[in-house]
């Protein structure tokens, strides 16, 4: 058999729906006679659990682990290995070893009666806090200098790192140049007695090409930051608002000789960065950003850590310089690569036209002419500086290293990758959040809290990312596993022998935090408390847990079935035998569930290609899960997926009918005092059964708008086709959010009041038509739907538990032998 006809099973990393990994990890320890240990790694993403394997084989042993609970992936014999993995898991225990006998150390060297250091108060006296700032650095001289064969590459790397902003320079010559040259062609004429209107006219057309170059190609690339999307939004922060920040940073700049920051801003995130221009590299005083969300979940220390590798970089006149070289013009590329992307030029530096449309529509194609040339500059700066700039990485983690010491590098690096986990999943929440006009109250310590409350799995995750290399140009990416290793090899010592707390240093960081938190959400949000949006209501966590013991972990994914079950025979089984019925369909159900969930996002998939084959767009087939690039195969193909996903939703539904009538006959044994409440909850859940139809329609257009968001590009051929799906997707949400106004019964529940809480006011149905907007609409559009079905589910799942709850109980009375298989802990 050839290679080519042989595969291997890869993990993903995940178990399938309503499988703990626990569970998994034992099963698969029994199936495949392996210790415990061992079978943990099947649940590493990219893990090979077996290689040469025949079709036959793969799919035996696919369907033999999903039984088990493990999602696994197909490729071809050899694709993947285990090599790397295994390094990175050596790379970590040795990491882990060290940090934990460096823990040891300072444990005993640490003096019982020795407090954490204080940070200095507003209120004492100059002197006082100096002494007391001063008493945090050890008297000892940096160790971080630059070699002669450091300066040598700074002084070499210098040429290629210009040469980009130099082109741009030259062309702003040039274009200067002609146009001078045009106008004053003009009284030149007019002295030789030659002048004409062919001259006027040639003149004026120099000068308006010379302009149109300049402010096309010229102009973005020096005024980049005016045309690109807006990243973090500061506030100042003034000397007399922080002056014991002010003062740490004095002293760090003369303890280290480091530049000094003289102008501080804060922001919510968590980097800390600087971006000076030449006359402060010169002088050596640099400004600085500070992330708040930073401050309130480091240590002073690993504050300072990172606030010496952001000016550590620009440290002396000639490093300043190459890194405002390599950096500085790596980031206009990028603002200007965004702005022609988004249609962002002279004419409309904030994406509107100021009149004169058919210009602006004359610059915007220009520049996507001008596209793939910033893609090609870009590279090429990429290309001449990538020594340089990793270069300069180095050093400035040598500068974070001389913080904290080698030795405790590798702990900080690792806690500033999750930092960076936390914050992206908080900005993520509140940007659901701000579709219903709502967002964070204090968004740095929603990052706190989400750092501190991430799971084994994830941290593990993060420990494994951290072996994929860095991006040398992004001062602001935490170190990999490689920088770690050249840290620790530096042995430097630690200039900060005591920690100490950099909240304390701002005046009222309280109100600070909840300043930077209203500019990370649109104008007119309306600030919630953090737990609100960071955490599901305790009525839903305790619905969760009723359901899952109910249905064995495995609560319906939308409404259950409130039918009984087809035939006498099915009818005719008391509450025990439905009981044990279910207990022997519980891995039917799960397949059943997650072969339906795959069908709905295939299908989607299938409607949008269909979509794009009708307006004549080249596509692939199988990205789209069709068969065949005509609307004819494509139509064939939407109709076999809906026909498998009725067939298997008639599984289903049996199923969950008979779950219906574990709970009729639970009802019917009980006393007419407790069936009565039971009654009303089950009255109610009839209410939400007019709702089904209208949420799986909006479930697939959900659907059909991610997937548009992420593969199409969005341009004028496909607006149709968006426009499509866009108001289709609008009109289903108000068809669902009108079906539950004028539900009397719904409105009792509270379901409109909760809808109007997670929503907010009714979003525009327009279509913008620059790119990013289109995507910002697509994207509003998809949370908003989302927000929609949750809130519907939960308000429902809700209700569902208070029904079965009290069947629960009634089974418990009655000594049925539970659903679950082994004991829930």
């Amino acid at each position: 058999m050839s290679g080519q006809e042989k595969y291997q099973l890869v993990s993903a990393g995940k178990t399938l729906r309503a499988r703990a990994p626990e569970e998994v990890l034992r099963d698969a320890a029994q199936a495949f006679s392996i210790p415990l240990s061992q079978a943990r790694r099947l649940l590493l993403k990219g893990w090979v659990i077996k290689d040469q394997l025949s079709s036959k084989q793969a799919l035996e042993y696919r369907v033999r682990l999903q039984q088990i609970g493990l999602k696994v992936e197909v490729f071809p014999a050899g694709k993947f290995d285990n090599r790397a993995l295994v390094a990175r898991m050596q790379f970590a225990q040795k990491r882990r070893a060290r940090a934990s006998a460096q823990s040891v150390k300072k444990a005993a060297r640490v003096k019982p009666d020795s407090p954490t250091a204080a940070a200095p108060s507003a209120e004492k006296p100059r002197d006082s806090a100096r002494a007391q700032i001063d008493a945090l650095f050890v008297e000892a001289s940096p160790a971080v200098s630059e070699s002669p064969a450091e300066k040598m590459q700074l002084l070499l790397g210098l040429f290629p790192a210009a040469l980009v902003p130099a082109l741009f320079v030259f062309l702003a010559g040039v274009c200067a140049y002609g146009a001078a040259s045009a106008l004053w062609r003009i009284p030149q004429a007019v002295f030789a007695g030659q002048f004409s209107a062919l001259t006027a006219v040639g003149s004026l057309f120099a000068i308006l090409m010379a302009a149109f170059v300049a402010a096309l190609f010229v102009w973005p690339f020096f005024a980049g930051r005016r045309l690109a999307q807006p990243e973090w939004r500061a506030v100042p922060l003034k000397r007399q608002e922080a002056p014991g920040l002010y003062l740490l940073l004095e002293v760090l700049a003369e303890k280290a000789g480091l530049p000094v920051a003289d102008r501080i801003s804060v922001t919510a995130g968590v980097e800390v960065l600087t971006q000076p221009g030449l006359t402060d590299i010169r002088h050596q005083r640099l400004p600085l950003n500070i992330g708040l969300a930073a401050v309130r979940s480091l240590s002073g220390g690993e504050m300072l850590a990172l606030v010496a590798q952001a000016l550590g970089i620009y440290r002396g006149q000639l490093s300043g310089l190459a890194t405002w070289l390599v950096l500085d013009s790596a980031r206009r590329l990028q603002r200007m690569q965004w702005a022609l992307e988004n249609e962002r030029h002279i004419l409309a530096p904030k994406g509107e036209p100021r009149g004169l449309k058919s210009l602006h529509t004359f610059f915007a194609a220009c520049g996507g002419v001008l596209l793939p040339l910033v893609d090609r500059l870009c590279e090429w700066h990429r290309l001449l500086t990538g020594a340089l700039a990793r270069l300069l990485v180095r050093r400035g983690d040598a500068w974070a290293a001389q913080i904290l010491g080698s030795e405790g590098y590798a702990h900080f690096a690792e806690k500033w990758h999750q930092l960076i986990h936390a914050e992206l999943l908080v900005s993520e929440i509140n940007r659901e959040a701000s579709v219903s006009g709502q967002r964070l109250r204090d968004y740095p310590e929603a990052v706190h809290w989400i750092l501190n409350n991430l799971d084994g799995e994830t941290r593990s995750n993060i420990e494994l990312a951290m072996a994929q290399t860095s991006d040398a140009w992004d001062v602001t990416q935490p170190p990999d596993n490689d920088r770690i290793a050249a840290v620790e090899a530096l042995n430097l010592q630690p200039l900060v022998g005591r920690d100490f707390s950099f909240r304390k240093l701002f005046d009222n960081p309280e109100a600070a935090a909840e300043a930077v938190s209203a500019l990370v959400a649109p104008d007119g949000a309306r600030p919630v408390e953090n737990r609100q949006l960071l955490c599901v209501s305790k009525e839903a966590e305790q619905a969760q847990k009723v359901l899952g013991e109910y249905f064995n972990q495995m609560p319906p994914r939308r409404f259950l079935a409130l039918e009984l079950p087809a035939g006498e025979t099915m009818q005719s089984m008391d509450l025990q035998e439905t009981v044990d019925w279910l207990r022997s369909k519980l891995v039917e159900l799960r397949e059943l569930e997650q072969r339906g969930e795959e069908l709905r996002a295939r299908g989607a998939a299938m409607q949008l290609g269909t979509g794009l084959i009708k307006i004549q767009e080249k596509i692939d087939p199988r990205a789209f899960f069709l068969s065949g690039a005509t609307p004819a195969a494509a139509e064939e193909c939407i109709r076999d997926n809906r026909v498998q996903r009725g067939e298997l939703q008639q599984q289903l539904t049996q199923i969950h009918r008979v779950f219906f009538l574990r709970v009729q006959r639970a009802l019917q044994s009980m006393s007419a005092a407790e069936r009565q409440p039971a009654q009303r909850q089950l009255a109610a859940l009839r209410a939400y059964s007019d709702l089904a139809l209208r949420l799986e329609k909006l479930e697939s257009y959900v659907d059909i708008l991610s997937l548009m968001i992420d593969r199409l590009s969005l341009q004028a051929a496909q607006r149709e086709l968006v426009q499509k799906y866009f108001l289709m997707a609008g009109q289903a949400l108000e068809g669902l959010l009108t079906a539950v106004k004028a539900s009397a019964d719904l409105r009792a529940l509270g379901l409109d009041t909760a809808l109007r809480e997670r929503l907010g006011d009714t979003a525009s149905m327009a279509l913008p038509q620059r790119r990013q907007e289109l995507v910002d609409a697509l994207q509003a559009l998809e949370l908003r739907s989302k927000n929609a079905c949750a809130a519907i589910y939960e308000h429902y799942r809700i209700q569902l538990a208070r029904l079965v709850e009290l069947c629960l109980k009634r089974e418990q009375a009655l000594q049925i032998r539970p659903l679950r298989l082994v004991k829930q802990v």
